[in-house]
């Protein structure tokens, strides 16, 4: 029988010996305990996590990944206080009392898992990590980091602010970074580059190939529809919806990314609309059918 794990997520980038631990249940026990590191788990077959991965946990979850072992993570962080409401007694029974706490947040992961077993739609509420998200996102996270802080020191000289040699350092540091996403996404994303190809991409188009490889990560289904939710490629209606409008910003920066190189490359110095971006997307979502892609973990 596998054994599974349902883990509350915690971070603390202090690291001292009051740091606060994951919070674990064990449905099969029945049984809350707490690990300082992912890594603990070894001996359970299938590890859920909330939809919180925090940078200091890759490293783990590539341990356990590398080691045959299934991880999870909860996809629908915005349902949090819709699913702690539908078990409220179950909550309230358990961990006698029904407001958020660490534990009873694991203990809900299994609620939801549970449920969705019995309605045959678990794929819905948990993602499969595998080895192209562990080596590849904490790249994608470290770029966009240093994009963020890359464009703050732009904004900065703008304005007349003397920031000296900073500027330089940090458009070396994304280059470099964008350059290993690249080099990675080629070794583990299989048939990488003849989509790039496909999309009018060579090796010298970093920027695009980062996008497309951001895209690869976080894309996981072969429906254009689907994707086009979310990416966010809609307009909404209504007078609020465009705040009420969810969707996976980070994966839609990376299609810009992508779609922003090849406007450039057809001599488009432009901002893309959403009738690029769903052009760009659409070709992508082919050529992984075309290729024989569809439903290949990690692409």
């Amino acid at each position: 029988m596998s054994r599974m794990v349902f883990i509350d997520t915690k971070w603390d980038p202090k690291k001292n010996k009051n740091s606060r631990k994951h919070v674990c249940y064990d449905p099969e026990k029945d049984l809350f305990f707490e690990v300082d590191s992912l890594a603990e788990l070894k001996d359970y077959n299938e590890t859920y996590l909330d939809s919180s991965i925090f940078p200091d946990m890759w490293e783990q979850l590539r341990e356990l990944v590398s080691n045959g072992k299934s991880v999870y993570y909860f996809t629908r962080s915005w349902k949090w206080r819709e699913i702690r409401e539908r078990f409220r007694e179950d909550l309230k029974t358990r961990t006698g009392k029904v407001s958020k706490s660490d534990k009873g947040d694991s203990y809900l992961l299994w609620k939801v898992y549970e449920l969705s077993l019995i309605k045959n739609n678990t794929h819905r509420y948990f993602r499969l990590l595998t080895i192209v998200d562990v080596e590849l996102r904490p790249l994608l996270m470290k770029e966009e980091l240093l994009y963020k802080n890359l464009q703050r020191i732009r904004n900065a000289s703008i304005v007349d602010v003397d920031v000296g040699s900073d500027i330089k350092i940090l458009e070396k540091m994304v280059e470099d970074v964008r350059r290993e996403i690249v080099d990675k996404a080629t070794r583990l994303i299989r048939r990488f580059m003849d989509i790039a190809k496909s999309l009018g991409l060579d090796m010298d188009d970093v920027n695009g190939l980062t996008g497309l490889a951001g895209l690869l990560v976080y894309i996981k289904s072969t429906s254009y529809q689907k994707s086009v939710k979310y990416l966010g490629l809609y307009k909404a209606k209504g007078r609020y919806g465009s705040k009420m409008k969810k969707y996976n910003y980070k994966a839609q920066r990376h299609l810009i990314m992508l779609t922003n190189t090849i406007l450039w490359k057809n001599g488009e110095c432009r901002p893309p609309r959403y009738r690029d971006l769903r052009k760009i997307l659409k070709v992508v979502i082919e050529a992984k059918k075309h290729m024989g892609l569809a439903g290949v973990a990690g692409v």
